[in-house]
């Protein structure tokens, strides 16, 4: 094994080019990092790929890092050796992919549509978009880095094109707020306790200010809500320090705030005292249910 991730190495330096691989050289820890790594991906039996292919395409992803060492210690390096083998259409490889990562999607795409039959459309589609050569480029599976989960990542991408599906039925921006309203974060949005005049009023005005937020902050919200991703999980996925993340999370929080009041405001007609009452009512359960959830994670 020693001579095998020996040539694995180098032919993972070589493929990250100069001066990238000269920084990773002389860091610590690298051959076993290197050697974890050829073993989570020999785990996948007959399906895993060539060593030596798979140490260059891991080079060709460390080469586009900002922290070369620090990726390959991140590593979700059975994830990296899969989605390779996928578009390389090693025997075995697609049916660990169906199995492992895009059959768990029925969950969240049933968030988006209930129906069986428009999740298997989003399936079809994503699996084309993934796994099949592209005119002038490879597959879009080999653009998976090993940075987060695989499953997190075709989940980012199979979510987008479901909402993209599902606007020909409706507006996208509006189902993806549907879907975190019906899904709140513990501790969260509870409307049972407000009174029943003004309920209505109170989800109508917090769905339509998630769906006035632009697209990446609707996903952040999705990611950490919805799919319950922990500030770490999310940071892996991103590149980014959990508390980069908490802070945008944070804004995004007093966005939402200052557009539900002013929403609710319209819809009642209130004056300022009768909206801080309202809005003291649901203290806890919508703007400020937001900062209590990250006060807790990550």
């Amino acid at each position: 094994m020693r001579s095998g991730v020996s040539e694995a190495l180098e032919a993972m330096l070589e493929a990250m080019g100069e001066p990238r691989a000269s920084r990773l050289r002389v860091a610590p820890g690298v051959r076993e990092a290197v050697s974890r790594a050829l073993e989570e991906a020999a785990s996948l039996g007959g399906a895993a790929p060539e060593p030596l292919d798979f140490a260059r395409h891991l080079g060709e992803h460390l080469a586009k890092a900002e922290d070369p060492p620090l990726a390959l210690e991140r590593l979700h390096a059975r994830d990296l050796a899969l989605a390779l083998a996928c578009t390389q259409g090693l025997p075995g490889a697609d049916a660990r992919f169906e199995v492992e990562v895009l059959q768990r999607m029925r969950v969240p795409l049933s968030r988006i549509h209930p129906s069986p039959a428009f999740a298997d459309e989003v399936l079809q589609t994503l699996r084309a978009n993934l796994l099949m050569p592209r005119a002038d480029a490879p597959p879009r599976l080999r653009g998976y880095a090993g940075v987060g989960l695989l499953a997190q990542w075709v989940n980012m991408v199979g979510v987008r094109l479901a909402l993209r599906l599902r606007k020909a039925q409706g507006d996208a921006s509006r189902v993806e707020a549907e879907v975190l309203a019906a899904h709140p974060a513990p501790g969260g949005l509870e409307l049972s306790f407000i009174r029943e005049d003004a309920r209505a009023h109170v989800r109508a005005a917090f769905v339509k200010a998630v769906a006035s937020l632009d697209d990446e902050d609707r996903e952040l919200l999705r990611l950490h809500y919805v799919e319950r991703l922990s500030l770490e999980k999310m940071g892996a996925l991103y590149d980014l320090h959990k508390s980069t993340l908490s802070r945008r999370l944070g804004g995004v929080q007093e966005t939402l705030e200052k557009r539900t009041r002013r929403l609710l405001s319209e819809r009642l007609a209130l004056r300022d005292a009768e909206l801080e009452s309202l809005v003291r009512t649901i203290h806890g359960g919508l703007d400020l249910s937001l900062s209590g959830l990250l006060g807790g994670r990550g």
